[in-house]
């Protein structure tokens, strides 16, 4: 079963889930679109302009998907061996160097990960209410 997961640190709410139900509604359906989508994608369908595939070695297992409203959201995912999709890092792109710090935050959650699996959890949609 290939399915979206995210991370979450012992004792905290899953960050990725978080920073998505705290961006407006309009662009948080069209980002959680894409995500529901991600599992259904095969590799060779991401590309730009929603999805970058980073080609320097130390990120080649990442992706970024993109999405744009008022402001640029960012989602660095990695696709796992499984073809599980991990949600690794969100972040509102504000100038150039913001990625490579959301890359380098994604290499550390990775290697959290690789240690303690347990921290990887189903990535939910929370329902609209009233």
């Amino acid at each position: 079963m290939r399915g979206v997961k995210t991370y979450q640190p012992p004792g905290q709410m899953p960050p990725v889930p978080a920073f998505i139900d705290s961006l407006d509604p309009k662009l948080r359906e069209k980002l959680l679109l894409h995500i529901v989508k991600l599992p259904q994608v095969p590799r060779s369908g991401l590309k730009e302009p929603h999805y970058k595939h980073f080609s320097i070695e130390r990120y080649r297992s990442m992706y970024e998907l993109r999405e744009k409203g008022k402001v640029l959201v960012r989602v660095i995912f990695t696709i796992q061996d499984s073809g599980e999709v991990m949600l690794l890092h969100a972040f509102i792109k504000r100038q150039k160097r913001d990625t490579m710090q959301a890359l380098e935050q994604s290499i550390r959650i990775l290697a959290d990960l690789r240690e303690h699996p347990e921290y990887a959890v189903e990535f939910k949609i929370k329902e609209e209410t009233g």
